[in-house]
């Protein structure tokens, strides 16, 4: 690589953590918006290869790895920072909640107890949701680019975490985790014209 062409990569800048947004369909617009701006972290889980050892395959004597599956680091976590109305906790309670009847037992609608403590779990496919997390960068005051996305295929939400309630932290936010898993996930890298400017 020449000088004039670390210059010119120097110039454009190192990659910023801070700029992403978590997609996901069918929460509402509200919904969408505050996970959007209250989304505080995520992150692109590890890919790995399982392999196994092949013994004298090509050569003799000579042991080699040979990659026997793909796998998929798990969970898929978010943080989120909660408004005062736990917009976005409710939706994902609700997302939640879709696993199974009484999911949430004992519940009370209008003050009166229904359902039961008695579970069923539903269908798979009905509970599932494609997940989107999409990477963007600043390019300029106020355009940004997407150099990848990643969609999480087959996703659900298989944690949701605490709900820290303390006295002593008057100046800090709310904040809870939600944690996915997924059957897979497809990244999508974009080259430099590709790139779409929004």
């Amino acid at each position: 690589m020449s000088y004039q062409s670390v210059k010119a990569l120097l110039a454009k800048g190192g990659s910023r953590p801070t700029l992403f947004q978590v997609m996901i369909p069918d929460l509402g617009r509200e919904v969408q918006d505050q996970l959007t701006f209250l989304c505080k972290t995520a992150s692109v889980p590890e890919v790995a290869a399982d392999t196994i050892i092949v013994n004298g395959h090509d050569a003799l004597g000579v042991v080699r790895e040979q990659t026997s599956l793909i796998t998929y680091a798990k969970p898929f976590t978010i943080s989120i920072i909660s408004d005062r109305d736990y917009t976005v906790y409710k939706a994902m309670r609700e997302w939640f909640d879709t696993q199974a009847v009484n999911a949430n037992p004992n519940q009370r609608i209008f003050g009166v107890p229904v359902g039961g403590s008695s579970q069923r779990v539903n269908y798979y496919d009905s509970i599932t949701k494609q997940i989107t997390l999409k990477k963007l960068e600043q390019n300029g005051e106020q355009a940004f680019a997407s150099p990848f996305e990643v969609e999480f295929n087959k996703a659900y939400p298989i944690r949701i975490g605490n709900l820290n309630l303390d006295t002593e932290s008057r100046d800090t936010y709310m904040e809870f985790t939600v944690a996915f898993t997924y059957e897979t996930y497809t990244i999508n890298m974009k080259n430099e014209n590709e790139i779409d400017y929004e």
